[in-house]
């Protein structure tokens, strides 16, 4: 299921850059979590955080470096930003929305109704977050004209062993 999960990544991806984004991207590596590492989140400078609930538990960040973050959110609006919260930070927040979206759509078929939260944005570096230990984790990495980024799925499926 891991590389079936990546695929989905990838696709929903390549659909938000389709469709919104004038510019080319390349895949990087696929990286998951050892089954017996504690999940962590993202250490970036920046995340959006969808979660997702009912046929799975888990979510969607979209992580970047702030440079990525701003680049991506000005080409998707046609705006540019001095700083990323505000309408900069709805914007990000907006892409992870379009690529959680795709990830939905791709997992209700096998999972059921999964529902979405609104994006949350979080910057800096100094911060902490906690989840369940027990999720699992498929990180996508991708490079494009704006630079680098990464997409992770985290979720918990009963009976799911990678």
């Amino acid at each position: 299921m891991k590389d079936e999960f990546a695929k989905m990544i990838r696709e929903s991806v390549y659909d938000l850059f389709l469709a919104f984004m004038d510019m080319e991207i390349t895949m990087g590596p696929t990286v998951s979590k050892k089954e017996a590492d504690p999940y962590r989140p993202p250490d970036t400078e920046v995340t959006a955080i969808i979660n997702f609930s009912g046929g799975l538990q888990g979510g969607v960040h979209l992580a970047s470096p702030k440079h990525t973050a701003m680049e991506l959110t000005s080409r998707f609006s046609g705006e540019q930003y001095s700083e990323l919260f505000g309408e900069a930070g709805d914007g990000y927040g907006e892409l992870n929305n379009i690529v959680a979206g795709g990830l939905q759509t791709r997992l209700s078929e096998r999972f059921g109704s999964i529902n979405l939260t609104p994006p949350t944005l979080i910057a800096g570096t100094d911060y902490k977050m906690q989840y369940k230990t027990n999720f699992h984790s498929i990180k996508q990495y991708f490079k494009c004209d704006a630079g680098p980024f990464f997409v992770e799925f985290f979720f918990y499926i009963e009976g799911y062993n990678p």
